[in-house]
């Protein structure tokens, strides 16, 4: 594991897990699932934790396979966030038309072919082709999650708006004026949803990127917690 210093320290005895956007990219998240497993036999602690960031569904070839793998982890507690694929999702489940209609246009084709439907299955379908089980897993996904110094998020934060008044759609939305901010917004923000040129973490003093672009032919990324560094799992 790559270790590098970290802009926060956690409490002795905590370790975070923080996963970007899988995108349908199952055999990647399995294989971070494993390496996970592997770390915490190898270096155990009772304060460890998972967290999602969001976007398990849409684009890769198994949305299905992802939902499965991230239901059913269980080496230590998990913490699953809503992305905006899950919520547009969601949304079209609910009855909204024009959501509906971005959820295929942005990767909901191969989403429905992974749930075992044609890729233009008529959106009538989708409730009921698609796992009682995997709607109530996106259904029961969290908006944030807060660890110590660290608050996860899909996409970020408002800059200089309370975190608790953080409007839904910026936590899982949010782009250029989180993005563009050097604020000290009170915390470190772990997120994802856009996705590093680099293909590696991007690791700044108030923000860390975690969406390695897995969908895009590069890793998925990990981010280990522990102390004052940050370790780097990839996939």
């Amino acid at each position: 594991m790559k270790w590098l210093r970290a802009p926060a320290r956690l409490a002795d005895g905590l370790r975070v897990y923080a996963i970007g956007d899988v995108h349908g990219c199952a055999d990647k998240l399995r294989a971070l699932h494993a390496a996970i497993r592997d770390d915490l036999k190898a270096h155990p602690t009772r304060g460890a934790t998972l967290v999602h960031l969001g976007d398990y569904i849409d684009r890769g070839p198994d949305s299905a396979g992802v939902v499965e793998a991230a239901m059913g982890f269980d080496a230590c507690p998990v913490v699953n966030l809503m992305g905006n694929h899950e919520a547009t999702l969601l949304a079209a489940l609910d009855g909204d038309a024009p959501a509906a209609t971005d959820w295929i246009y942005y990767g909901g084709r191969e989403a429905l072919t992974s749930w075992g439907m044609a890729p233009h299955a008529p959106r009538e379908s989708w409730a009921t082709g698609i796992p009682a089980a995997h709607i109530a897993f996106l259904r029961g996904l969290a908006l944030r999650h807060r660890i110590g110094p660290y608050f996860f998020a899909h996409a970020g934060i408002r800059p200089g708006v309370a975190l608790e008044d953080q409007a839904p759609d910026d936590l899982i939305r949010i782009r250029g004026a989180f993005l563009n901010s050097e604020a000290d917004h009170g915390v470190i923000v772990v997120h994802g949803h856009t996705p590093v040129r680099e293909r590696e973490a991007d690791l700044r003093e108030n923000r860390i990127n975690l969406d390695t672009g897995a969908v895009f032919g590069g890793p998925l990324t990990c981010g280990v917690f522990e102390e004052d560094r940050v370790g780097l799992l990839t996939a």
